[in-house]
């Protein structure tokens, strides 16, 4: 005898299954909104890049926090940097909710680092040079300033050919005696005149002489990223003009605290500076063989 079922009775046997099925539903959505960090190993002095889905606004570590800007591909991404004097080990990167939701934990390394020293030799004169208040103050204010819009993109060219006479991140002695600072930017061999070019789009924020980084430029790239070239001997933009990868910031020379024409530049992320090394190809000097 063939027993038909009723319509309700099918119903009831297939509705086990319909918790399973909605679950399935609604965990793809949520497991496709998860936050990502690259690199996963950092170097001190090197940057995080943290991309989120649109309801994150914030990632944090060590006490510094970093805002997610909207980009166009709908996700919010942001530059972390990590600081030469962090502590080596695990770590965890907190990412917040804009509305106050469950934070996200991303967990990184960061990687013992060693920074050789480096002794420069200054004059009396050279070495008495100190900056002004007003100075300190245009400084610090462009270093915390984080503007909305992005103007940078990658890759990032430097500024000048010349080999690298000095790295990110060495500690520095002047005249053999220990300053206790290490070098927040990298030195370029550059003779006097080449022109000094800016490393991506951006914002010229500053152009002007300082007591102790001479002729000097500082360019907003926006949404954290910052640029600044000292030393040259002759300034060709303005504050407030907008320059593309590649213009002409000025020429190379020997001005403020300077023992020789060179390039030092610096690249801040969210006022912190980070190793340029990380953002482009940068070839360092042949070492001079020592005399026998």
């Amino acid at each position: 005898m063939i027993h038909r079922l009723s319509i309700a009775a099918r119903f009831r046997l297939r509705r086990p299954l319909l918790p399973f099925i909605l679950c399935a539903f609604y965990a793809a959505p949520v497991l496709s909104q998860k936050c990502s960090v690259t690199p996963k190993q950092v170097k001190l002095g090197e940057t995080l890049r943290i991309t989120c889905p649109p309801e994150f606004s914030s990632a944090t570590l060590n006490g510094r926090a970093a805002k997610l800007f909207p980009q166009s591909s709908g996700n919010n991404f942001g530059l972390l940097p990590i600081s030469v004097k962090d502590v080596p080990g695990p770590a965890t990167v907190t990412v917040s909710h804009s509305d106050g939701g469950s934070p996200q934990q991303l967990s990184i390394v960061i990687r013992k680092t060693v920074f050789p020293s480096q002794n420069v030799n200054l004059s009396p004169e050279i070495e008495a040079l100190h900056s002004t208040p007003e100075e300190i103050a245009l400084l610090t204010g462009f270093k915390e300033k984080i503007s909305d819009a992005r103007y940078w993109q990658d890759p990032l060219a430097p500024p000048v050919s010349g080999c690298v006479t000095s790295p990110f991140g060495v500690k520095r002695l002047h005249n053999g005696k220990a300053t206790g600072e290490y070098h927040g930017g990298v030195d370029q061999r550059t003779p006097a005149g080449e022109p000094i070019r800016a490393v991506t789009a951006g914002i010229i924020t500053f152009a002007q002489q300082f007591n102790v980084l001479g002729n000097a430029v500082g360019i907003d790239h926006g949404q954290g990223l910052e640029s600044m070239y000292l030393h040259m001997s002759k300034l060709v933009v303005t504050p407030g003009a907008q320059v593309q990868r590649g213009d002409i910031l000025g020429y190379a020379g020997s001005t403020g605290r300077s023992t020789g024409p060179h390039l030092h530049w610096v690249l801040y992320i969210n006022g912190v500076n980070v190793n340029p090394a990380q953002w482009m190809k940068l070839q360092p000097c042949p070492r001079q063989p020592k005399p026998r």
